[in-house]
């Protein structure tokens, strides 16, 4: 593939045509540095540096290009496009444990994870950490995931929840031994595919007990996490057991069926006794409460009952994390459902302008996880497979080395995965990372700036000033074999 930028100017002035141009041949890696400020041509120097890879590939290896568009305004006809909101039916899955027995696992996913929570404005502390960290092992262990078996990491991508054709319907997993209680909270029979169902907009409070009925095992979500640790903050908050806060919510339906009943004879002027059904079914589920209690604490035998619960720390603590992840969870990108990208498109543009700044910075950053996990699982490769566009990539970067910025960086290009990234200053990128990329392209800087180009990027204060916006720029491209590579002088023109 060949990105060609300019003319080179020593060339010009001696009436030679000469191009400046990226050769994926001769070049050390496909990671290019983009920097501009607002209004020198970054992102019409995207839409063409994008056609180059397309109209120079080879057919046998037509890279896929990742577009992550903050802006909306990297817009090309040809790419499938998909807008991603809080409306949206689709997202990503940030829990999907890579099944690699060396690269990946539950362990990896769970730290992989919590750190890239951190990388927002709101950082969690260290028993929040710890306490996320447990919620997500246990419900990693409740999907089947044992953390030192690599066999479990495996899951069939076609395994679904059941769904039905009668709309609204929310099927859940309820064993045969519970299905009064669940009936006695809403649930409904479906015969048809044998499996009880609650309206979709029900799926809330005590019947969250019961997890979506699955045709298979699957990977969890934030959704699983989030129902978790509410169950957990109940255990805390009453001392007891799932099954008493089950039988608690059901004594409190009945409580609540009863006082609109006695409402409603009062708002008929028929004052009386209270219903004497609901006044049955309230005192029988009062005792079914109580029984259930005590036969949690009669169960204990171990010593370990209440440690299970204690060691998800004060549930002030709990209660911070569920807030983490309710707040997560609203963003509404955080889904299962796979985005409808084109199969068959090289060009698949993430539109993501209707997300807040930090809302597209934890989506960009877990895809960006998940496109170099599925690279090195693919192995080494002679040619670029995967091309990651990033524009104001100063929202993504910081000096961590464990950023998955500057892990692409270091580690993708002989995996067949490469960066092209654009931003307007030089000094939010770390040293490490301005030397793994191999391309440079500075199309002008704001002077309040160029100090720190002058040191990062070795550039002299006559190379600076010599750029003229939309006019020349200045080019590095690192070619293999090479002890040196100079600064070229370019002409941002393809002819004399």
């Amino acid at each position: 593939m060949r990105i060609p930028f300019g003319l080179h100017a020593g060339a010009a002035s001696k009436q030679q045509e000469r191009q400046v141009a990226w050769d994926s041949r001769e070049a050390i890696n496909g990671h290019m540095l983009l920097l501009g400020m607002s209004g020198a041509g970054k992102t019409h120097q995207l839409r063409r540096m994008i056609s180059s890879l397309l109209d120079t590939a080879s057919p046998q290896a037509t890279p896929r290009i990742h577009i992550f568009d903050i802006h909306g305004d990297i817009e090309i006809p040809s790419a499938s496009t998909v807008l991603f909101s809080e409306q949206s039916g689709y997202g990503l899955n940030p829990l999907v444990v890579d099944s690699d027995p060396h690269f990946g696992g539950v362990r990896k996913k769970i730290q992989g994870f919590i750190s890239t929570l951190n990388k927002t404005s709101r950082q969690l502390g260290g028993k929040q950490e710890a306490v996320l960290r447990n919620l997500l092992t246990d419900v990693y262990e409740a999907h089947g995931f044992v953390l030192d078996d690599p066999t479990t990491w495996v899951v069939n991508p076609n395994d679904q929840r059941l769904v039905s054709v009668e709309p609204g319907r929310f099927y859940i997993d309820v064993p045969i031994a519970e299905k009064d209680d669940a009936k006695a909270l809403g649930a409904r029979w479906d015969g048809t595919v044998r499996s009880w169902f609650i309206p979709e907009s029900d799926y809330t409070g005590d019947i969250t007990s019961w997890p979506p009925k699955r045709l298979a095992r699957t990977h969890p979500s934030i959704e699983d996490v989030l129902r978790h640790a509410r169950h957990i903050l109940k255990r805390s908050f009453f001392g007891c057991d799932q099954k008493s806060i089950v039988q608690l919510g059901i004594a409190n339906k009945a409580a609540q069926a009863m006082r609109k009943k006695l409402l409603d004879a009062f708002k008929n002027s028929e004052y009386g006794k209270p219903d004497p059904d609901a006044l049955e079914a309230l005192e029988k589920a009062k005792e079914k409460a109580q029984e259930a209690y005590a036969n949690y604490v009669e169960s204990i035998t171990t010593g370990f009952e209440i440690e299970s619960v204690m060691k998800y720390d004060s549930m002030d603590v709990l209660k911070s994390v569920i807030d983490r992840l309710e707040n997560l969870n609203a963003i509404g990108i955080f889904k299962s459902e796979t985005p409808p990208f084109e199969q068959d498109n090289p060009l698949w543009r993430y539109q993501l302008q209707a997300l807040s700044m930090e809302e597209r910075k934890l989506f960009v950053l877990f895809r960006l996880a998940q496109l170099f996990t599925e690279a090195v699982k693919r192995g080494e490769q002679t040619e670029i497979l995967d091309v990651i566009i990033l524009d104001e990539g100063h929202v993504y970067t910081d000096d961590d080395p464990d950023n998955i910025i500057n892990t692409i960086a270091k580690e993708a290009r002989k995996f067949g995965l490469a960066l092209i990234i654009a931003s307007q200053n030089p000094n939010h990128f770390p040293d490490d990372f301005i030397t793994s990329v191999g391309t440079k392209i500075i199309l002008g800087i704001d002077e309040s700036h160029w100090a720190g180009a002058m040191r990062k990027m070795r550039l002299t204060e006559k190379e600076l000033s010599w750029i003229k916006l939309q006019s020349t720029c200045m080019v590095q491209i690192k070619q293999r074999g090479a002890t040196k590579n100079e600064w070229q002088w370019t002409l941002l023109k393809e002819r004399l």
